[in-house]
């Protein structure tokens, strides 16, 4: 599940400011095509091209690009390096290795969550979409 609450956060708030709902799409996008799941297929350095080529479009790049990058396929604003568990996290999804009651959710389990959200609430009350997500 999307960590919703990271989100509206006064850490989270920032990044959602910075155009997070356009970062969102190109990532669904990019995800849907099949872009994202073969880097992914290449590792940990298909990962990093995807990523360089990613910002590029966006024009985005540092912070600006790895921040909304962590918090829309991890749901957290810090922790390990995010090659390593992205394409961990694809891999384990795949191959059916990841379990809900531990804690983590799959990659496409995350996309998924992403295209449901309705981000159009956050500009108005945060927290009422925060409770309708949670409640599903």
């Amino acid at each position: 599940m999307m960590s919703l609450s990271v989100i509206i956060s006064a850490d989270g708030k920032p990044i959602l400011e910075d155009k997070l709902p356009e970062v969102a799409a190109s990532l669904l996008s990019a995800y849907d095509c099949g872009e994202l799941r073969q880097a992914l297929e290449e590792g940990h350095a298909g990962w990093q091209k995807w990523v360089k080529s990613f910002g590029k479009v966006l024009k985005r790049k540092g912070k600006s690009l790895f921040m909304p990058l962590r918090l829309l396929l991890t749901g957290k604003l810090h922790g390990p390096d995010m090659g390593a568990s992205i394409v961990l996290l694809y891999k384990a999804g795949k191959w059916g290795v990841i379990s809900p009651q531990v804690g983590f959710i799959s990659l496409a389990e995350r996309i998924e969550a992403l295209g449901g959200l309705d981000w159009e609430s956050f500009k108005g009350e945060p927290e009422a979409q925060l409770e309708s997500t949670l409640s599903h």
